[in-house]
């Protein structure tokens, strides 16, 4: 062997391509051109639609249990049972210092899976949530007085002062009710007080 034998790679030989099929079209074989993409016009980008949360569905179980009087399962059950159920900013003051997800994770994990009771949940505004209890200030509708005690003209100028004060009747929060189980009228009464 040589020196230049050694250094000079050898040559490779192309393979030949392998024949198209005697059945295939000739104008299949060859590649459709890429489509370009189209630039976009800078500027805005379309708002997208506020996604409404699915919130808490669960059901009740075939019984309810009791909860001791004074425990933070007893107040979520108060709560809950109210005609107007409770939103998470009044169960939150109710049952500080717990934090959202615990307050969550009290509704699935103590009523539902401990307890018995099944929780639904509704989606409401500001005004409707007035409406529905004697809460004041849900988001951004503003209600100093109970709504029994107001007119149905004192209700409308209500509205249209905070619609013109800024609030917006698009915004919408999650309030938890109480679902009782089969042949339940009312919530398993309290026993005793907090050990």
């Amino acid at each position: 062997m040589t020196a230049k034998t050694l250094t000079e790679p050898k040559a490779k030989v192309p393979r030949k391509p392998k024949a198209a099929s005697a059945a295939a079209p000739l104008a299949e074989t060859l590649a459709a051109p890429s489509a370009q993409p189209v630039p976009q016009t800078p500027g805005k980008a379309p708002p997208k639609a506020q996604k409404m949360p699915r919130g808490i569905h669960l059901a009740p179980k075939t019984e309810a249990k009791a909860c001791r009087t004074g425990t933070k399962q007893a107040i979520l059950v108060d709560l809950l049972h109210r005609s107007g159920g409770a939103s998470m900013a009044e169960l939150r003051e109710a049952l500080a210092p717990w934090k959202d997800v615990t307050i969550k994770s009290g509704l699935s994990w103590d009523m539902n899976a401990i307890k018995g009771y099944g929780i639904r949940t509704t989606h409401e505004n500001g005004y409707a949530r007035w409406l529905a209890t004697d809460y004041a200030g849900m988001g951004t509708f503003k209600g100093d007085t109970h709504p029994d005690d107001n007119s149905e003209a004192d209700k409308a100028a209500m509205l249209a002062q905070n619609l013109a004060e800024g609030y917006d009747p698009s915004q919408v929060f999650a309030v938890y009710h109480l679902v009782l189980p089969a042949g339940m009228t009312t919530p398993v009464p309290h026993t005793g007080g907090a050990a």
